[in-house]
């Protein structure tokens, strides 16, 4: 029987914001001048943030692990050639962490209804790989929608050290949660890392298409999910039907 789902966060549980990218480039070049005594081109401070959210990128496909915000601050620190003092180091690094609070994600639009529904059913857990916005803030944002209560179990990069499609990320969380590889089902919109990790250590895998669609584009590497679905309301009766097939 199917006892836990597992789920991504990004594009699965909850849709970016549009956000003016230009306007948070000039703020944190500001705070980088203001606090080490430089001044930067535009072209050449933003060719130090390509560097280090280029390396965020390789080290994620090769080395299933996302790199912290000070890892991430200290390599574009490192092309512009300047250090900060710990305290303004320590101010910069936050304003990075939590600038998702000041203009809320959306929740996809079914999903305070479903999530409390599963939750009476089965176990519930997340697997979220993470960028600049660590598990700490992803709490905050479930806790202000008042979904972090519908979860037993949370996993995210930034505290595991391991991201998807790793297999320790997903093993990990069944172990919490108590259930074994094939009682559970992950829902996620990666096919790379969601529906892959999760069918290579014997999850069954549901591809959420709701927020973007992932799709094939590689004819070397074919990733197969279990189930596509647009609205997580229909994993109420497949999941209903895959218990029955058992």
């Amino acid at each position: 029987m199917i006892k836990a789902i597992t789920f991504d966060f990004w594009s699965t549980l909850y849709q970016s914001k549009t956000v003016d990218y230009n306007q948070r480039l000039l703020q944190l070049k500001h705070a980088v001048e203001q606090h080490s005594g430089n001044t930067f081109d535009l072209e050449q401070f933003q060719a130090a943030m390509r560097v280090a959210r280029e390396t965020w990128s390789r080290t994620w496909l090769k080395e299933y692990r996302t790199i912290s915000t000070s890892e991430w601050l200290r390599i574009m620190l490192d092309e512009l050639g300047v250090s900060l003092a710990a305290e303004h180091f320590s101010s910069i690094k936050a304003r990075l962490e939590n600038s998702v609070l000041d203009d809320l994600p959306d929740p996809v639009p079914e999903i305070k209804t479903v999530l409390p529904h599963l939750a009476n059913y089965y176990k519930l857990a997340i697997i979220s790989d993470t960028g600049l916005t660590p598990g700490r803030v992803l709490r905050q944002v479930l806790q202000k929608d008042k979904l972090n209560t519908c979860f037993s179990h949370f996993t995210f990069s930034d505290e595991t050290g391991r991201s998807k499609p790793h297999a320790q990320v997903f093993l990990a969380t069944l172990q919490a949660l108590d259930v074994k590889p094939s009682e559970a089902v992950h829902v996620g919109d990666l096919l790379r890392t969601d529906i892959a990790g999760a069918q290579n250590v014997g999850m069954r895998a549901v591809q959420y298409v709701g927020v973007s669609w992932d799709k094939n584009l590689s004819s070397s590497v074919l990733f197969e999910p279990d189930k596509v679905i647009q609205n997580h309301a229909e994993l109420i009766p497949l999941l209903q039907t895959w218990n029955e097939l058992l």
